[in-house]
């Protein structure tokens, strides 16, 4: 039987060939989701970790998925009216209707 002996480029060059067919999963969750820039960002970090470690571009993958998936947090945003022309003037008026929270007119 035959040695079998890698150097530390191919090595490298494995890992990176890991990463990205590991990396596709979250790219194309991504723009399925249309979360493009995580999308990108979990395709290249992927190919990077694997350049590293294999193994380690599938930790990368789990969470970029998981960036990818979860909800975003349900806050509801200010709505802003303009009072003037000036558009430092603005009242920002809180969703639940609270008339204590308005910034005061100048």
């Amino acid at each position: 039987m035959q040695k079998i002996e890698l150097t530390y480029l191919q090595m490298t060059l494995i890992g990176m060939g890991v990463g990205l067919v590991l990396g596709i999963i979250p790219l194309l969750l991504g723009f399925i989701k249309g979360k493009k820039n995580l999308a990108i960002w979990g395709f290249f970090a992927s190919i990077a970790a694997g350049a590293a470690w294999s193994l380690f571009s599938l930790v990368v993958v789990i969470v970029f998925i998981w960036l990818i998936l979860r909800k975003p947090a349900e806050t509801a945003p200010a709505k802003v009216e303009v009072v003037n022309e000036n558009p430092i003037d603005v009242s920002v008026k809180e969703p639940e209707n609270s008339a204590n929270n308005q910034i005061p007119n100048a």
